[in-house]
Parts: C-alpha cells; structure tokens; sequence
C-alpha cells in the first residue's frame, strides 16, 4: 500500500497535507454553490425560471469572475512583494465561507440582495484558489507538480462525493428536496469551508521573503505586475498556455455554472440532479489520476493535449445527443441513459484538465514570481467565466442543443493553441530566471 501513496519520498508530508486541506474546504463553495445547488436556486426560485434565467445567473457568475479578473494579479504582485501570500488565502477563505453562510439567511426573492452577496463570495473564492496554487512552487521540485496537484484534487473529489451523500442525506432526512428549501444547504457549505481551512491555517507555511519597499501596496504590486506581464512575452510557451487556457477555461466555466442546469433541462429533478453531480464527481476522482500517475513522465503538453481531444468528442457527442433529445416527437420518452455516461466522461475531463492545467503553469513558472504568474492564471482562466454569457445567450434565444454545440467550440479552439506549446523550450526559458 505505502507504494500506492501518491505523495510518498516527499519529505514535507505536514505542509502538503495543510495544503490539500484547502482543496477540500472550498470544494464545499464549488459544489453546492456554484455547480449544484445555488445556480438552480437562483434561477428557478430567486427569477422564477423566466426567459432569461440563465443569461441573468451567466451576467451574475460572469460578472464577480471579471472582479477577479482586475484584482487577482495585483493581489498576486503584492503577495509576492510583501511575502504575505498565507495571509490572503486564509483571509479570502474565511470571507467566502462567511458570505457562503450569509447566503441562507437572504430573502429567496431578493436577487438584488442574493447577487450582492454572491459576488463577493465568488470574487473571494477565486482568488483563494489563485493564492493556494500560487503555493505549489514552494512544496515540491517541478518534477512533482503533477502528482502533487492531482493528488490534492483527488482529495477535494472524495470530500465533494462526501458533500453529496450529506446533501442527499439532508433531503431526505429534513425534506429539502424543494429548491426553495435548499438554504440550510448554504450555511452548511460555509461551515464546512470554515472547519477545513483550520490545518491550512495552522501548518502551513510561507517559505517566501519579503522583496518589495515599504511604499503603497497598491502601487507596488501594479508595478511589479506590469514588470510580470512585460516579462510573459518573453515566456512565449506559458503566454501561450495561457491563451489556451483561455479557450479550454471557458468550456471548464459553463460546466461548473450550469451542470445542474443543463441536467433540469432533460427532465431531471432535485435528487436525480444530486444523482448527476455524484456521478461527476466520482469520475472526476478517477480523472485526477491521469495527471496524477502519468503527467510528470508523460509529459505536460502532451497529458494536455489527449485530454482536449477528448473533451471535444465528449462535448460533441453530448451535443448531437440534445438534438436528438429536443427533436424527439416524445422528450419524456426518450431515453436518459446516455446522459448518465455523459456525466461520467465529463467528471473524468473535469478531474484530469483542471489538474493537469495547474500542474502544467506550475511547471512553467518562474519560482520568484508564482504568486504574480498565477495571479495571471487567475486573471486568465477566470476571464474565461465571460463565455458563459454567450452560452446562456444561445441556451436561451435558441436552445440547449446549439448552446452545447458553443460548448464544444471552447475546447478545440483551446486543443489547437495548446498545439503551440514547446514543453522543453518553456522549460529552458524560466531555467535561469529561476535559479
């Protein structure tokens, strides 16, 4: 068994451990809120399921993740330059969980109220996750990152599978199957973050030493940015893993804030969608062990590129698979079990590409400059967020088939810039940057 332990040979077995834990405290704010429970509460209870419901959640999701887009790099630069990194995770977890709880007690008809408190908990939530990948390059040699992340992402999988028994259980249990009755499930998902963010609290630690004046924070921090983004023309193969992560980032964001969604849409109902979701996420545990077993000896581009080949002909297929459903002369009597394995393929895809992404920056980035470069990831990949309003738009205006055919754009357009990466080049170009 010891052979079977993805993290075995590291020596700093307490700081891994205190960093996953963070994995799996805001796994809680990723599932129950922004995949399965929040996204259905807010369009069918808080706008009534009217016509624009999606594209009305898409502006809201869309919109706190353009917040991140502006304050991650300069939270980032100024992390960097202060040396101060674990104070903003733990900060930005503690105010997300906070607000997450916050969101039980909102009147269900306030969308005002609802958006204004959901924004900056997704704003939050973001840029922890930003700070907490940021924290990768000092925990192992670049030779690990694949293992180290999938590993991680693995665990924050379990805790999510675990999140779903409990949320079923609670359905049943308190008769909350109803949307409407669905905020106890809120404040449950703020507890939670809160209880895991503890370890990350006590054990983990900042290796980094402060490099910046003593001057305004801001200033210093869009400084160092600006310095960083001049730089990242000169780290061509990351420049170009981000453009790429852009696309694929994109198709990645319309999963996560329309999985149950796009479930409701074929027919499926409160515990056939918690249903749904645990087939996901299971298949997403199984999806990090891609990366996880294979990407450090595979190489990064390469684990990428497969796992965009196959994310465009699972998106596909799950797009001729709603043409035929919405053409159907009976939906109610078509069958349902092909969506069963849709959901498998893309927990797979979610679980092995998100890994794999981060492990892939990891790999690429400059030691000195981890929380600025991925600050810049933040930016990028949550700026990716933007595509789930034409998404909704389509979804909308024409229907959950040509919606799923957007969808599959996102990927290929990422797999052919992916195509552009030169693994070994990257590698060299941060080689004496890092030293």
């Amino acid at each position: 068994m010891p052979n079977l332990y993805p993290l075995r040979g590291l020596t700093n077995q307490r700081q891994l451990w205190s960093w996953i834990s963070f994995d799996v405290a805001n796994q809680s704010f990723t599932l129950l809120i922004n995949t399965l429970l929040f996204s259905k509460y807010y369009t069918t209870v808080t706008l009534g399921n009217s016509a624009n419901a999606n594209t009305q959640w898409s502006l809201v999701f869309a919109g706190s993740m353009m917040a991140v887009v502006v304050l991650s790099p300069i939270a980032g630069a100024i992390a960097d330059a202060r040396a101060t990194k674990k104070q903003w995770l733990i900060a930005s977890g503690i105010g997300c969980a906070a607000l997450t709880c916050a969101l039980g007690f909102v009147p269900p008809g306030d969308a005002v109220l609802i958006a204004a408190v959901y924004i900056p908990a997704n704003i939050l939530f973001n840029l922890g996750e930003n700070f907490l990948a940021s924290f990768l390059p000092e925990l192992a040699d670049r030779g690990d990152f694949g293992r180290i992340s999938g590993f991680s992402w693995a665990c924050a999988y379990a805790a999510a599978l675990l999140l779903l028994i409990l949320t079923v259980a609670g359905m049943f249990m308190f008769n909350l199957k109803a949307e409407a009755a669905w905020r106890p499930f809120f404040v449950f998902a703020g507890l939670w973050f809160l209880a895991f963010l503890v370890p990350t609290a006590l054990f983990l630690r900042e290796r980094a030493v402060p490099t910046g004046a003593t001057g305004l924070a801001i200033g210093e921090g869009l400084s160092r940015l600006a310095s960083t983004v001049r730089a990242i023309g000169t780290f061509r193969d990351l420049a170009i893993l981000l453009l790429a992560s852009f696309f694929y980032g994109t198709g990645m964001s319309v999963i996560i804030a329309f999985a149950s969604i796009i479930a409701g849409d074929f027919g499926f109902q409160a515990v056939q969608l918690v249903g749904f979701v645990a087939v996901v996420t299971v298949s997403g545990v199984v999806g990090t062990l891609i990366p996880t077993l294979f990407q450090d000896r595979f190489g990064h581009k390469k684990t990428t590129v497969l796992l965009l080949i196959f994310w465009t002909i699972v998106t596909a297929g799950f797009a001729a698979y709603a043409f035929a459903f919405t053409r159907a002369p009976d939906p109610a009597a078509f069958p349902r079990w092909p969506l069963w394995v849709f959901g498998n393929l893309i927990g797979v895809g979610l679980g092995s590409l998100g890994s794999a992404n981060r492990a892939f920056v990891g790999f690429l980035t400059p030691t000195n400059k981890s929380a600025e470069v991925f600050g810049l990831w933040g930016m990028v990949f949550k700026l990716a967020a933007v595509g789930t309003v034409p998404f909704a738009i389509v979804k909308d205006r024409i229907g959950i088939d040509w919606s799923l055919v957007v969808l599959t754009a996102f990927f290929a357009a990422g797999l052919v810039v992916s195509l552009f990466i030169d693994e070994e080049r990257g590698r060299r170009q941060i080689a004496g940057v890092s030293a």
